[in-house]
């Protein structure tokens, strides 16, 4: 019976060590406990992304609507559409993720929570049906192009 607790002894003082060589991992100086980088690097990567996608998106928009053309009608309502729903993706989801990775809780209620969930499924699934239908359109294009 001894050896048993003995072996117990040893066995959990093994699995308390993450290193079972007995060697110590020592942290650069640069890192410190209080500041959470990573968290203030995905935030600020996902402010870039908000920011480049939406003004891409609106110049997008500002020139279709500037250089109409009537023989394309098709491809511009296929990317004006995308560019639509990108937008709405930037403004349900991306900000939204950023404000949650700072403050860590939702602070606007049941109600908003709802409404960016079906706003964020509705502009995502617009711009996966808007990309499909676009490449349908530019496949056809091109089969009647070859013949």
């Amino acid at each position: 019976m001894n050896n048993t607790s003995t072996a117990n002894e040893n066995s959990s003082k093994e699995t308390d060590d993450w290193n079972a060589t007995g060697t110590t991992v020592k942290l650069p100086n640069f890192y410190s406990d209080d500041v959470d980088w990573l968290a203030y690097l995905t935030i600020s990567v996902q402010w870039i992304i908000f920011f480049v996608g939406t003004l891409g998106n609106l110049m997008v928009l500002v020139v279709l609507v500037w250089r109409r053309s009537r023989s394309q009608v098709g491809t511009q309502l296929f990317v004006g559409s995308l560019a639509v729903a990108d937008i709405g993706t930037m403004m349900s989801t991306t900000w939204l993720e950023a404000y949650d990775e700072l403050v860590g809780n939702w602070h606007f209620g049941l109600i908003p929570c709802k409404l960016q969930g079906m706003w964020q499924w509705l502009s995502m699934n617009s711009s996966i049906w808007t990309l499909a239908a676009l490449a349908v359109d530019r496949y056809f294009a091109a089969l009647v192009l070859s013949l």
